[in-house]
């Protein structure tokens, strides 16, 4: 994939880099082959997040992709305005529509992280029309510290700031969440420990998830809509959503279950069950 390992040719008269994974056009930039481990999230054609001097990806792997996503689960916002009307869901964004979103990229073990990109989908309203607001949504990582043990554990802890409004209404009051996160990664043990807790307007709904190399993805967790878009008014820091659970992992970086608790009383998750317990959870209270 990324140009370790790599053979310069000049094959059909076309200068080429041959790396270990794939081939780059370097005339026009371009791989020729998709990334035989795609994120989720980006083009097969993509690679390093359009980053190489921040990311290397030498075994075709990436850092955790991390997605918050605030959506309307009903069929108007309020006002006349259209809602998502869906469920939970770890599809990508080229399936399911929200109203905020921040997709970001965390790597505990080299203690670095990627602040990704913040979008929206459009706003809809029958009589004002169609309007997005992704140029003036924002989101950032802050506070993140890096450290290791003596048992072989990577610890990142982070703080990441999610805010955007309705660009069809002038001075509408943003969508915040903010979510701190500790993640805990052992290589060697397979294990990745994840402890988040999420506030802001807990309107509308969130969901929060991440994902692994082989492009699995598993639910962080969830907060139902609470309340009405007045809810939206003013700096507020309501309990959305917290966890505290263990992934497991297999020696290439795939999630193979969740681990809740410990000695007699921990209890173990298959992806797809505890995936289907966090969207049975109902999306507004």
């Amino acid at each position: 994939m990324e140009l370790n390992e790599k053979e310069f040719t000049d094959g059909w008269g076309l200068d080429e880099y041959t790396a270990r994974f794939r081939g780059l056009d370097v005339q026009i930039g371009r791989w020729w082959q998709i990334d035989p481990k795609p994120d989720v999230e980006e083009s097969g054609y993509a690679a390093n997040e359009d980053n190489p001097v921040m990311w290397s990806d030498p075994e075709g792997d990436w850092p955790h992709p991390i997605y918050i996503r605030s959506f309307a689960p009903f069929e108007y916002f309020g006002g006349g305005f259209h809602g998502n009307d869906r469920t939970y869901s770890t599809s990508t964004a080229q399936y399911v529509t929200s109203r905020l979103a921040h997709r970001f990229t965390v790597d505990p073990s080299a203690g670095t992280y990627n602040a990704g990109n913040v979008w929206s989908d459009d706003s809809y309203h029958p009589d004002l029309g169609r309007a997005n607001a992704t140029k003036n949504d924002k989101a950032y990582i802050k506070c993140f510290t890096h450290a290791a043990d003596k048992n072989g554990n990577s610890i990142v802890t982070f703080t990441t700031v999610m805010a955007g409004s309705n660009p069809l209404v002038p001075m509408a009051p943003d969508i915040d969440v903010r979510t701190r996160f500790t993640l805990i990664e052992n290589e060697k043990a397979g294990t990745l420990r994840v402890i988040v807790n999420q506030t802001g307007d807990a309107f509308p709904a969130a969901e929060t998830f991440i994902g692994d190399t082989k492009g699995n993805r598993l639910f962080i967790g969830v907060s139902p809509a609470i309340g009405t878009v007045l809810s939206l008014i003013g700096d507020t820091d309501r309990k959305m959503m917290s966890a505290d659970f263990t992934i497991t992992m297999d020696s290439e970086g795939g999630f193979t279950g969740v681990r809740v608790g410990s000695g007699d009383k921990a209890r173990t998750y298959s992806i797809s069950q505890w995936n289907e317990m966090m969207r049975s959870k109902p999306t507004t209270k």
